[in-house]
């Protein structure tokens, strides 16, 4: 076992001092000559007297105008921290803070201890003690809107502060006994050196640097400006940029979150929504979670978020995101009418090697594990002329059967506005003869028959079978032009048939199943090509209703009902056949890694000459940036992409590395510079799968699954969907109830779990709109049967945030019916209202989960399959293997310092000790609890050349019992 530099060990106890949970003070009889009663700092020098943060003189004299050196503003911030439990020795203070990076200047350099601070310089690092990372100018603000200081005359500017100006006995005292008032203080602290990286997190209001703009300094690169109107000052109340900083690939993205207030300052309802337009002034794009472009978003309460992908680019620039709300009858909300919320974002091109992978195990054939997405599709060019009304199509269909982009002819009588602004009413043509109005691309826009999706293929046979029944010269038909809520054309082909129609008593579905049937060809000719065709015809058949099931049933005989059916198995063994062609010999179960190069502004590079080394799982394997990985579907390949295949599959995360191996392609020397000699590394994820059923049992499930907007942010690739799915599956319940809700519930599906499962239920759900997860188990709740034989239970998954005007009747409805509701929250902790989950899940005999990854996510739904099925009751504990959510031994400047955090639903945690090893025997030492989940202990070193610590640290967790519950091997830093 390697072993840590001979660290010399006598392991002395300190006598550990506890702070008070709360600064209240106990007034003492002190009289202070030198500071008057009627002195507006008086009530805090008193305070910071009493509580031994500041002395008083022989003469009874507070001298409030002497300044403070950083070492005594240390040790008072000890004195009052929570989480400080050692001797108020400023060098033990100085290395205890080292570890939170607050940004003293005697940190590592002592000479500076004994100077005096400035006021600016407090203001930085108390924002860092508070956890956030600010410059000055916000530094200062947040210290405003958090009461700790009014300014000098109380115009609250950054001159106002004074920030130069040496930090005096009076200011402290007043700062501090303001902090104290607003509740009790333990270190937060930072993850890194300070460099104002979150400046984005607070509001500059207009003015505070100065009426002149030559006063404002160039925004660093590592900051997230963002400016409002000066009187929506009330409504926003902040802009969150997750990461500032974005590759120009086309493929980076980011989370931008608008924190609002309604204009009077009043907090905004969870189940409130507003609409927003967000735009790029640089060209980025704004997606969903699925990646499809939107033009507006709705916003969930109080919460706007917006997922923007940087677009591909050769040069460095500076984007303004601008958020604006659009449809607005809210008189609360007036005044942001017509105003721009802005945030900026900077995308920088830089060279890549891109790492996919993808997953094959035939005992696991339902999942398509991988991340490799299909390429981004462009949006069609609107008509821009045109109104969402009927249009002309001309033939052929496409105008050229050879082109690679599928372009089609269409006209309308419209208004042209020319260049001098005049309006002209005229038949316009794209693609006619006027080279002004091109022919336009349908190929990425939304096509539809009636009101139902369908693929290329079936638009154009549609459209092409209605040109050649044209009487008209030239030819044409009519179909409907209407533009999507993200902005993308939709052309729908309407009209069913007659003869069909009389058939089927008008029945929409129905009729158009048969119809789009009739432009298939028959079941022995079908080819990939048909596999869109075939599922999108699929899936209106899985959403009929089953009265109008039944009247397709009496269409010749229930016939076309099993050719339906018999055409997707077909489609379905062509795709597997092509996937297993493309499948390596030998290989029973493999990970697939595929290494791409990518010169700066995104472009593949397909000729490079040379190797990768990767390395997955311990092995390592070289390979070559020759291979074509063909795509099955459209025939093309991908040539410059090096693929490895390993034996082994991880389930969970795991990592792979790859590092270009010398020498490398003179051609790309400089290209690549910035990737030479270096190793990328890249966690994957590979979706576990259930354990085998250990009980079975007749039930009925409700599933509730939160689609509001603010889900974004907590599961930005709908695996919470994916995994409902997967346990719909698993638990084959009697009776499955599905829904999904966000400002109202809806049921996707019921019944069995055959025919839920036949039906898209949570692939196709997208984030929007307000919170209120009670509407969806209401609904829920309706449709549970009346059988007292049969348990029943539902799953909520959801953020929390939510109107709770109907909680009292549900929760009363769910324990009259017997339901036990297990609730499960996904993501940052921060971003989560547990309470509403807890209560749902205690009072009707469930459980609380909270998931902070995929992998978490799946565990959950384990446990909750293993309670349900063998009706249990479990922790809320997800997996004791993740219990040590944290932790950390640091050698520092003499002293050993020891930190763990727990996950906060293992409760069952007694203590948490840590065990070193030497040569000398084991010691070991039980850390102090300094919260719920906290537990931290400092010891000193001294020199003992015969102990040598083994490099290699366990963090052991014990229940009551003292029964080790978990354990985790760390390494020492230094």
């Amino acid at each position: 076992m390697a072993h840590a530099k001979k660290a010399l060990l006598s392991l002395l106890c300190f006598v550990l001092v506890f702070m008070s949970a709360a600064p209240a003070v106990t007034w003492a009889a002190t009289t202070i000559q030198d500071v008057p009663t009627n002195n507006s700092k008086y009530k805090a020098i008193l305070w910071a007297v009493d509580n031994d943060l500041l002395s008083l003189n022989g003469g009874n004299n507070f001298l409030p105008d002497e300044q403070i050196t950083e070492q005594e503003l240390v040790v008072m911030l000890a004195k009052l921290d929570r989480n400080y439990a050692l001797t108020y020795n400023e060098s033990v203070a100085y290395n205890f803070y080292s570890d939170f990076y607050l940004p003293f200047n005697g940190m590592h350099a002592t000479a500076n201890r004994s100077k005096a601070i400035t006021r600016g310089q407090f203001a930085r690092v108390y924002a860092a003690f508070k956890g956030l990372d600010l410059d000055e100018p916000q530094a200062v603000q947040y210290l405003y809107t958090n009461d700790i200081s009014t300014g000098n005359t109380g115009k609250k500017t950054f001159a106002d502060f004074n920030p130069s100006t040496k930090l005096t006995r009076g200011d402290i005292a007043v700062f501090l006994y303001r902090a104290a008032q607003n509740g009790s203080l333990s270190v937060q602290g930072l993850k890194r050196a300070a460099a104002g990286r979150d400046n984005d997190k607070v509001t500059l209001p207009s003015g505070f640097m100065g009426s002149g703009s030559a006063e404002f300094e160039e925004p660093k690169d590592n900051s997230n400006d963002f400016t409002g109107p000066e009187y929506v000052n009330n409504a926003l109340q902040s802009i969150d940029v997750e990461k500032p900083d974005l590759i120009a690939n086309g493929v980076d993205s980011t989370l931008i979150t608008v924190s609002l207030k309604a204009c009077n300052g009043d907090p905004i309802a969870d189940d409130k929504s507003y609409t927003f337009r967000v735009t790029s002034s640089y060209g980025a794009t704004i997606v969903d979670t699925a990646g499809d472009p939107v033009r507006n978003i709705q916003s969930d309460g109080s919460t706007v978020t917006a997922i923007v992908k940087a677009p591909a680019l050769t040069k460095s620039v500076r984007d303004t995101i601008s958020f604006e709300l659009i449809n607005n009858t809210d008189p609360g909300m007036k005044c942001l009418v017509g105003e721009k919320l802005n945030a900026q974002v900077r995308y920088s091109p830089q060279p890549e090697m891109r790492i996919d992978y993808q997953v094959y195990d035939p005992a696991n054939t339902d999942d398509d594990n991988g991340n490799v997405t299909p390429p981004f599709k462009p949006y069609e060019k609107l008509p821009e002329f045109f109104t969402e009304n009927v249009i002309d199509v001309y033939n052929p269909v496409p105008l050229d059967k050879d082109a690679d982009k599928k372009l089609f002819s269409i006209g309308q009588q419209t208004n042209v506005t020319d260049a001098l602004g005049n309006v002209q009413n005229m038949y316009l043509r794209y693609g006619g003869s006027d080279p002004k109005y091109p022919a336009l691309g349908y190929e990425h826009a939304i096509l539809q028959f009636e009101n139902y999706d369908i693929s290329v293929y079936l638009f154009e046979e549609l459209l092409n079978r209605r040109l050649k029944d044209s009487v008209t010269t030239p030819a044409k038909t009519e179909i409907m032009y209407m533009i999507a809520d993200d902005g993308r054309p939709i052309y729908r082909v309407q009209g069913i048939d007659d003869a069909i129609a009389s058939q089927v008593e008008n029945i929409n579905p129905v009729g158009s199943i048969i119809q789009l049937m009739n432009h298939m060809p028959e079941e022995k000719k079908l080819t990939l090509e048909h596999y869109d065709s075939v599922m999108k015809i699929y899936a209106i058949l899985t959403n009929l209703s089953n009265y109008d099931r039944t009247v397709l049933l009496k269409y010749q005989g229930g016939k076309l009902l099993g050719q339906v059916e018999a055409y997707k198995k077909r489609v379905e063994a062509l795709k597997e056949s092509a996937e297993a062609a493309s499948r390596p010999s030998g290989k029973d179960r493999y990970t697939k890694v595929m290494v791409t190069l990518v010169r700066a502004g995104g472009d593949p590079i397909t000729d490079y000459q040379g190797t990768v080394k990767i390395k997955f799982d311990g092995v390592e394997k070289t390979a070559s940036f020759v291979t074509n990985t063909s795509d099955y579907l459209d025939k093309t390949g991908g040539p410059g992409t090096a693929v490895a295949y390993f034996d082994s599959i991880i389930y969970g995360k795991s990592k792979v590395e790859a590092t270009l191996v010398n020498k490398i392609d003179p051609r790309y020397t400089t290209i690549l510079k910035d990737l030479t000699d270096k190793t990328i590394t890249k966690e994957i994820f590979t979706n576990p799968y259930f354990s085998k059923n250990s009980c079975s049992l007749a039930t009925e499930v409700a599933f509730v699954v939160d689609y509001s907007a603010s889900m974004k942010t907590a599961d930005q690739t709908n695996f919470r969907g994916k995994k409902t799915m997967e346990a719909i599956n698993q638990i084959k319940a009697k009776n499955n109830i599905v829904v999904e809700t966000n400002t109202k519930a809806t049921v996707l599906a019921e019944g069995s779990t055959e025919n839920v499962l036949k039906k898209d239920l949570y692939k196709t759900s997208k984030e929007k709109g307000a919170t209120d997860i009670f509407a969806g188990i209401e609904l829920a709740l309706t449709k549970f049967s009346n059988d007292a034989k049969t348990s029943k239970a539902m799953v909520v998954i959801s953020d929390g945030k939510t109107s709770k005007s109907k909680m009292t009747k549900v929760l009363n409805d769910a324990k009259k019916q017997g339901v036990k509701v297990y609730t499960v929250s996904m993501g940052k902790k921060s971003q989560v209202n547990d309470a509403v989950l807890m209560q749902l899940a205690s009072e009707t005999g469930g459980t609380y989960y909270h998931a902070i990854d995929n992998l978490q996510l799946h565990q959950v739904f384990q446990k909750i399959i293993d309670a349900i099925l063998c009706k249990t009751t479990s922790s809320s504990c997800v997996n004791p293997d993740n219990l040590f959510e944290e932790a950390s031994v640091t050698l520092r400047k003499g002293n050993i310092t020891m930190n763990a955090r727990i996950d906060g639903n293992c409760s069952n945690v007694a203590k948490v000790n840590v065990r070193f090893t030497s040569v000398s025997g084991d010691v070991q030492f039980e850390l102090k609890k300094r919260s719920d989940n906290v537990y931290m202990l400092t010891k000193t070193v001294q020199t003992m050349q015969d102990f040598k610590v083994n490099n290699e640290i366990e963090f052991v967790a014990y229940d009551k019992d003292d029964k080790i519950i978990t354990l985790k091997t760390v390494t020492i830093t230094n």
